[in-house]
């Protein structure tokens, strides 16, 4: 059974990206068919894939307006991407147009219906989200069968956090009741020094009733790096600890239940 998880946070550079690309590709290592989608305007997921957006014909910002409008879906094989060992639909800046058209519809489901036909080719999608609680978020709540919250253990690491939580439970009151929040993931964690204990502590504390991954993704410029180059970090450097804690965090994930 396919699921589909969304990599959100309204806070930025928290490393949802980063951990929606090295999580796919660490699944697919592990066997496992994956798509990674897209669905923020910043395009920064579709960028780390090597892929430049602009030259795209369709992406989820067209095949939102297309949901929007009513209009029939173009073949898959004209918007998924293979890149290697995963699938990828990307994303174009214009999917900015498509959140506001969202707002004015109201329409909270246009992604679920997208990913919809798409689950009987895959065991896992995976959705990265931009830094809001906008529109296109709410699709994806909408749209997901789980949830992780990366959090960057630094100094305003708690600011949004109940907000996000508390928007996660109306979706899942009144939306999508199968939703749920399989993990906080801590990412950028620097051990040594006093500012991560004590605020991975504070988190710990406030959200004790929320799961929180034993893997944690170090602080590496490698990371960066391989999306600069359009890679996994696997697979710029499979021994690297960011490598060993992303394949970790995979295994923490298929075995969540």
């Amino acid at each position: 059974m396919c699921k589909i998880i969304v990599m959100a946070n309204q806070k930025g550079g928290v490393a949802k990206t980063s951990s929606t690309r090295n999580l796919a590709y660490s699944l697919a290592e592990l066997g496992k068919k994956v798509l990674a989608v897209d669905f923020d305007p910043q395009t920064n997921l579709t960028i780390s894939f090597g892929v430049a957006p602009a030259a795209l014909q369709e992406t989820t910002a067209s095949l939102m307006m297309k949901l929007v409008m009513d209009e029939a879906l173009p073949e898959k094989g004209s918007y998924i991407l293979n890149i290697g060992k995963v699938d990828l639909l990307p994303s174009k800046k214009t999917l900015t147009v498509a959140e506001v058209n969202l707002l004015i519809e109201r329409k909270d489901d246009c992604l679920a219906k997208l990913l919809a036909p798409l689950r009987a080719d895959y065991d896992y999608i995976l959705v990265d989200t931009g830094p809001s609680l906008g529109s296109l978020t709410i699709n994806a709540f909408t749209a997901a069968d789980e949830i992780i919250i990366p959090v960057d253990p630094e100094l305003f690491a708690l600011v949004g956090l109940k907000e996000l939580t508390e928007t996660i439970s109306k979706i899942k009151q009144n939306l999508n009741p199968k939703v749920e929040i399989i993990g906080i993931l801590f990412t950028k964690c620097s051990k040594r020094t006093t500012l991560y204990r004590q605020t991975s502590e504070q988190v710990r504390s406030v959200f004790s009733h929320l799961p929180i991954f034993e893997s944690q993704i170090p602080a590496t410029v490698q990371v960066g790096t391989a999306n600069s180059k359009g890679l996994s970090v696997m697979e710029l450097d499979a021994k690297s600890p960011a490598a060993a804690a992303y394949m970790n965090l995979a295994k923490e994930v298929l075995a969540y239940a």
